[in-house]
């Protein structure tokens, strides 16, 4: 007889997918510049890294075995800025988002205090910078389409699955959305997770 209370009582949910799909976590970060205007708190990512080197991002990254999403996020907040979770207050979770070819990403919504440090550089982040919420209200972002098509396996025995060349395998588009900030581009999951954000926020 299974004994499923036992083997599930700490399970943690994860993904179903192929292989190779992560399940990260997000911090939206927002934090009051010295005018007292409500920003983004928003990471350059270093040059040296091998995975979206130079890119603008938000503090995150994946999810440990048997981790909390929100606890990872927090973790990854704090490693990434050399800070520590007294200078953050998770408000809620967001809509997550989910990125084609990559996988799960859960969002969480955090004030930051202002007095931490947004000078620090280190083996992940480049340059720290503010943005303003309201130029994101203001200004619209650039759209254009991916298209993602599953490509078939040459070795997949269609008679047994009783299907032909012709099978209609579909395809999905996703936004590829982009705003130009000063010197820094902010766009792919980064820009998309913000624009639900502001679209939420003026709703």
């Amino acid at each position: 007889m299974l004994n499923l209370k036992e083997k599930f009582k700490d399970y943690i949910p994860g993904i179903i997918g192929p292989k190779g799909l992560s399940y990260s976590s997000v911090v939206l970060p927002i934090i009051k510049n010295n005018e007292g205007m409500d920003c983004f708190l928003l990471e350059l990512r270093s040059s040296q890294l091998k995975r979206q080197p130079g890119e603008v991002s938000l503090p995150g990254g994946r999810i440990d075995k048997n981790e909390l999403s929100k606890d990872a996020a927090l973790r990854e907040f704090c490693e990434e800025l050399e800070t520590d979770s007294s200078k953050i207050e998770i408000i809620c979770k967001l809509d997550s988002y989910f990125a084609p070819l990559m996988g799960l990403i859960d969002c969480y919504l955090g004030q930051v205090n202002s007095s931490i440090d947004l000078s620090i550089k280190n083996d992940e982040v480049e340059e720290l910078f503010l943005v303003p919420i309201q130029f994101f209200i203001d200004n619209q972002y650039i759209e254009y389409t991916n298209r993602v098509y599953m490509e078939m396996d040459g070795e997949l025995p269609l008679d047994v699955l009783k299907i032909d060349q012709t099978y209609n395998w579909g395809y999905k588009e996703y936004p590829v959305i982009y705003w130009i900030y000063e010197d820094k581009v902010i766009w792919g999951l980064t820009a998309n997770i913000i624009r639900n954000f502001i679209e939420k926020l003026i709703e």
